[in-house]
């Protein structure tokens, strides 16, 4: 079974180098990775969201009914996320991992999935409603068809897994560093976090959209 989820050019370029890679010496691989690093790495801004009260609801109500909900929202996300220049790379679980040109760009990313949330989630039970929380990265990305891997992406999983609140948008320190004047105009620091032994200052996104849909209890 391959490590990647599809054979388009991008997969096979990255998948011989790795297997050439494999063949060589130790000493070798940090050599050939810098060499390789133009052909194989893209800039890319990550958005990672993650739904809130995933394994309450299913406890509470299963994961068909979970399923059908996601469903219907990701069909509907797919659109907006486009107008923001953005594009769905994958859905996980209950999250989606989202890219974009640069660091802006996701931010606008994330405010059409929230506009999109509230018009999806309008006039429907609570149980059927949506409310994620976004971790953004932006850097150095390894980009096979189909997937996204590489530290920024690790750490936007991170953040907006383990870290962001419902309704929260928070931004690596590359992720903030990269964004346009009027966009950073919204960002505030948020905590330091330590992750692999390396302290994080953590900011977070001002949401255009202040009315949040109280999640599931």
């Amino acid at each position: 079974m391959s490590l990647f989820r599809s054979a388009g050019p991008r997969t096979r370029r990255l998948a011989a180098f790795l297997k050439r890679r494999a063949r060589s010496a130790p000493a070798r691989r940090p050599e050939m990775d810098c060499a390789a690093f133009p052909s194989l790495f893209r800039k890319r801004a990550v958005v990672f969201t993650d739904t809130a009260d995933f394994t309450l609801r299913t406890a509470r109500d299963g994961i068909l009914q979970f399923l059908m909900v996601f469903d219907r929202f990701v069909a509907e996300a797919r659109p907006s996320v486009a107008s923001a220049g953005g594009r769905l790379v994958k859905v996980e679980g209950d999250s989606l991992l989202l890219a974009f040109d640069d660091a802006t760009a996701a931010c606008r990313g994330v405010d059409a999935i929230e506009s999109c949330l509230l018009r999806v989630n309008r006039g429907r039970p609570s149980g059927e409603r949506l409310v994620f929380s976004y971790g953004i990265g932006y850097g150095d990305v390894l980009e096979p068809e189909g997937d996204l891997f590489g530290l920024e992406v690790n750490l936007a999983s991170k953040l907006g897994e383990d870290l962001a609140e419902p309704g929260e948008a928070l931004l690596t320190p590359a992720a903030a560093a990269a964004l346009d004047k009027a966009t950073l105009r919204r960002v505030v620091s948020h905590r330091v976090v330590t992750f692999l032994n390396r302290t994080v200052p953590v900011q977070r996104l001002k949401l255009r959209s202040r009315r949040r849909i109280r999640h599931v209890r």
